[in-house]
């Protein structure tokens, strides 16, 4: 019996192995095309999770369905004399449309940077199951239309996957950073011009080399400030793709030239706070393409071409198998390919759409094309515009994290799988929009170090200490200068337990968000700086940011475990003051009032000892020095407070921003962006960063005979 039953499901996987297999390839491409390019406007894990599980299996699920596909061929070839049926011809035809799918939706070639440099390998696979494609069709080869139409969808499979390949050998770093080089510069003929000079002083002639030295007068892109604020949204994208043209080299860590930067620092110094972001992430949006799409193969004039051909080729295809007789077919094969044929089709055609639907078809409309009713058709077919990024900070709050306010289910089993920390970290990150308040403050503080910058020939951005010194002491608050002092991590974690300890203390007191003016954005601000320390310290200063913030977070927990537990002999459960404060946690005030609570409980320690006097120099916690901070400036003017609070918090930002290598802004691309990365970009677009090094100007020396 056990036989019997062993042997009915191994007929069921024989043969439905091959359909379960080219249907879920199916699945993750359709995954993959319409969620592939919203990672870059969308922090949902979910949604990264999902694409990155699709691209993954994509690949690997298709290749083993060819495997599968050739040995069943193979099988039958060894059963049937050598004759395949008409069901396996059909068969075979899937193996060009498992081609096609390996090449990939348009939206999506790699999930991370590091996938670009592994363009060698997916290369490597290309000839691979190309020969796999071709050997399949050559084993099933007749005079039917099935083998002629094979044919046509191996050329377009060979395509597409040619296009994917060349999209991450364009993309990888090496080949990105070759592109934007300028030819080499051999200089001026220095033997020739040598020998000018000595024939002179030969002749008699006093001979002098004079350098004279080459401006060139920046051209705006654009004209005046006043005509800018008139553009349309298109110009705009024009304008930002032609001065990314400029700028996109310091991705790949090269430098620009002066010229460069009094071109792009006259457009930025004539523009208001909203255009000037608007144009950061529309070259952050091309930059993601260039990165992580077939963008650089496809708005080309081959590329336009091939997509053509393709989209041609596969409605040509389709058309023909439609009409052509298939009555002696099985209906579930039959099935399958017309859903292939069906799905490919409407991927090469929501494809084009994208295409004509991008900011890179404006720009080429814009600088080519003047026929308005061209633009008018792309205008009438173009689908909605998607967010360029997802406009949102990331939220880590220590407090709530310490406090454990919301606690994970099943702890233990987390706990055992080794996932409990790095899942807590996920849990506690919340998300909020970036207000215009707070990209209005930044741009003030851009273009407030920008003119300290002009007047004094200085770098604004080289010493933490001194400008967080300088601006406490312009608001009187010298006696808190010690909290300056340390590595850059010290500094976010101590003055974040400042902020936050401060805003729930005022809090408490009456005050809220609408009565002050700093007061969210100290917040939002502050707990976002601690996000990127938490979760991404390689975009920040070097340091040992993961070692304080370990001591500081044992410390907190150990501190809140004493609190709740005075009495040893105590037969309270844990957490029951917690659970006093939240039984109904959803509700935002009773959660306010349990942050309130344990904040208080802080402040209540008596700091006037410093507590590096104390524990010593082993544990770097510096939780209570933000207490200290918070027990300083509790006297001081609350408004005032606040507004000092709020522009260090901007000064940290600004300075962590410039500090940043580009590749690390890469890299956050594909999950969202960063705010931290738009400060970057528009900060080098003042000519605020350490990326403008070559010398102003062209020199020529010429001789002068006296």
């Amino acid at each position: 019996m056990e036989v019997l039953r062993a042997e009915f499901w191994r007929k069921i996987w024989n043969s439905w192995e091959l359909r379960a297999m080219v249907v879920f390839t199916l699945a993750v491409q359709i995954v993959l095309i319409f969620f592939g390019h919203k990672r870059k406007s969308s922090y949902n894990l979910k949604l990264r999770i999902a694409v990155w599980s699709s691209y993954l299996t994509a690949d690997s699920v298709a290749t083993v369905a060819l495997g599968v596909l050739s040995s069943k061929l193979g099988d039958v070839n060894e059963g049937n004399g050598g004759r395949l049926g008409d069901n396996d011809k059909l068969l075979a035809f899937w193996s060009p449309l498992l081609l096609i799918l390996l090449g990939g939706p348009d939206t999506i070639t790699s999930y991370s940077l590091e996938d670009n440099a592994l363009w060698l390998r997916h290369c490597l696979g290309l000839a691979v199951q190309t020969s796999a494609t071709t050997y399949i069709i050559f084993m099933a080869w007749t005079s039917s239309y099935l083998s002629y139409l094979s044919s046509v969808m191996t050329l377009v499979g060979l395509v597409k996957y040619g296009e994917r390949v060349c999209a991450l050998w364009m993309a990888s770093n090496d080949k990105l950073k070759q592109s934007m080089l300028a030819p080499p510069d051999p200089s001026p003929n220095y033997p020739r011009f040598m020998e000018e000079y000595t024939l002179k002083q030969a002749e008699g002639h006093y001979v002098v080399a004079d350098e004279v030295i080459e401006v060139q007068v920046p051209e705006g892109i654009y004209s005046s400030g006043e005509d800018s604020s008139a553009e349309n949204d298109s110009e705009v994208i024009v304008k930002s793709y032609d001065l990314l043209q400029m700028f996109k080299c310091l991705f790949v860590e090269l430098i620009l030239s002066h010229d460069e930067r009094n071109t792009s620092k006259s457009i930025f110094k004539a523009i208001d706070c909203a255009k000037a972001f608007t144009i950061v992430e529309i070259e952050l949006g091309f930059i993601y393409d260039l990165l992580h799409t077939k963008a650089m193969v496809l708005y080309t004039k081959w590329g336009l071409r091939l997509r053509l051909f393709t989209f041609s080729s596969t409605l040509l295809v389709l058309v023909l198998f439609s009409w052509a007789q298939k009555s002696h077919l099985s209906r579930v094969d039959l099935s399958i390919t017309y859903l292939l044929l069906a799905v490919i089709v409407f991927f090469e055609t929501y494809s084009i759409l994208m295409l004509v639907s991008s900011d890179w078809s404006k720009v080429w409309l814009c600088k080519h094309d003047k026929n308005r009713a061209l633009r008018r058709a792309v205008n009438f077919i173009r689908l909605p515009r998607q967010p360029r990024w997802s406009h949102s900070i990331a939220q880590f709050s220590l407090l709530s994290f310490c406090s454990k306010e919301r606690p994970l289910v099943c702890q233990n089993v987390l706990e055992f799988l080794k996932i409990r920390e790095k899942l807590e970290k996920y849990h506690y990150t919340l998300h909020e929009d970036v207000s215009n308040e707070i990209k209005t403050w930044i741009f003030h503080h851009v273009k407030e170090d920008l003119y300290y910058t002009e007047e004094s020939d200085l770098p604004v951005h080289t010493d933490l200490q001194k400008i967080l010194e300088k601006l406490l002491d312009g608001y009187g608050l010298a006696q808190v200068k010690w909290a300056t002092e340390g590595d850059f991590d010290q500094v976010v974690l101590t003055w974040h337990i400042a902020t936050e300890l401060s805003y729930y203390s005022d809090q408490e007191k009456g005050w809220n968000e609408s009565r002050l003016p700093h007061y969210r954005e100290s917040k939002l601000l502050s707990r976002y700086m601690l996000y990127l320390l938490v979760m991404y310290p390689s975009m920040l200063p070097s340091g040992i940011g993961e070692i304080r913030l370990r001591d500081t977070s044992a410390e907190a927990l150990k501190f809140f475990d004493d609190r709740q537990m005075p009495n040893p002999k105590s037969k309270r459960e844990p957490n029951w003051w917690i659970k006093n404060l939240v039984i109904n946690r959803g509700k935002r005030n009773e959660m306010n009032s349990y942050l309130q609570r344990a904040s208080k409980m802080l402040l209540e320690v008596n700091t006037e000892v410093p507590p590096s006097k104390v524990k010593g120099g082993k544990s770097k916690s510096v939780l209570f020095d933000g207490c200290r901070i918070v027990a300083a400036i509790r006297k001081r003017e609350i408004r005032i407070k606040w507004e000092t609070i709020g522009k260090l918090w901007v000064k940290i930002l600004i300075y962590a921003a410039s500090q940043c290598r580009g590749d690390r802004h890469t890299g956050q691309l594909r999950r969202g962006g960063e705010l931290l990365t738009h400060v970057w970009l528009m900060m080098a677009h003042f000519g605020l960063t350490d990326h403008f090094q070559m010398t102003q100007g062209q020199a020529i020396a010429k001789l002068i005979l006296r």
